[in-house]
């Protein structure tokens, strides 16, 4: 976990209800960090220009120092079974806590100022807790916006959350911040140029052959269940007869059964 007084600026909490924070000294760069290990190691942790943003159960992977967090779930949505001590650090950490609303229970819980974002954004466009940052940090003015720890490309992530991000940070682009993105990152990066370059996708061929060795795979394991429920057939016939057998030893008269009906 970090450690809060690591934090190289004074952030102060100046009203929970609108979400109104005060920074001192006041930065313009900001690094939005999430939990996507292969860009962790780039995070700027020693750079006192930078102010450090995480978000739900990332500040295991802190080690350092945060200013502010970002928790955007419902209260009953909070709590991880990855992490148990999670909501007793949202409870007593004393960095800005950006959540839905701003709770008794949380002290340092702000609650984000949607109705400005929204505005900000020009239409109600939220899918993932990186498109409330990255808002934020355009509403808040910052020059130059990083991302580590991100790559949404797994799951819903990929069809939801992704999409909303990359919009997000093509109108901070647009805006004139300077964005940075890791090469490590699946965001904003493109694997074929449309029209002009043959799909050449990475794990294609990869994905070709695993799927063509798990339908071989399947239909040998068909087969072989085929086979054994043969064997198992004869193993059980066997049985009997040796059932029948061993009544004769004993001097048990042998029933045959009579054959089943045929139908016709």
């Amino acid at each position: 976990m970090f450690d809060v007084t690591a934090a190289c600026a004074d952030v102060q909490i100046m009203d929970r209800k609108t979400g109104d924070v005060a920074v001192v000294p006041k930065r313009k760069k900001v690094a939005i960090i999430g939990f996507a290990t292969n860009t962790l190691h780039l995070v700027p942790w020693q750079d006192p220009t930078f102010e450090l943003w995480g978000m739900n159960q990332a500040h295991l992977h802190f080690p350092r120092r945060a200013d502010r967090w970002f928790e955007m779930h419902l209260p009953e949505y909070t709590a991880d079974v990855r992490d148990p001590t999670y909501l007793q650090f949202l409870k007593t950490t004393t960095i800005p806590v950006y959540m839905i609303d701003a709770y008794d229970d949380m002290a340092a819980s702000v609650r984000y100022p949607i109705e400005a974002a929204i505005q900000y954004a020009g239409r109600d466009y939220f899918t993932s807790s990186i498109a409330f940052m990255l808002c934020l940090a355009g509403m808040e003015g910052f020059e130059e916006i990083h991302l580590y720890g991100i790559n949404l490309a797994i799951g819903d992530e990929y069809f939801y959350e992704k999409p909303c991000a990359e919009w997000w940070l093509g109108k901070l682009d647009a805006m004139g911040k300077k964005i940075y993105i890791p090469t490590a990152s699946s965001l904003l990066k493109q694997y074929y140029r449309y029209g002009y370059s043959i799909d050449a996708r990475p794990n294609q061929m990869t994905k070709m052959l695993l799927t063509n060795r798990i339908g071989q795979y399947r239909d040998q394991a068909q087969k072989h269940l085929n086979d054994y429920h043969l064997y198992i057939g004869a193993l059980r016939e066997c049985e009997s007869l040796l059932q029948v057998a061993e009544g004769l030893d004993k001097g048990a008269d042998v029933v045959l059964m009579p054959a089943p009906p045929v139908s016709t």
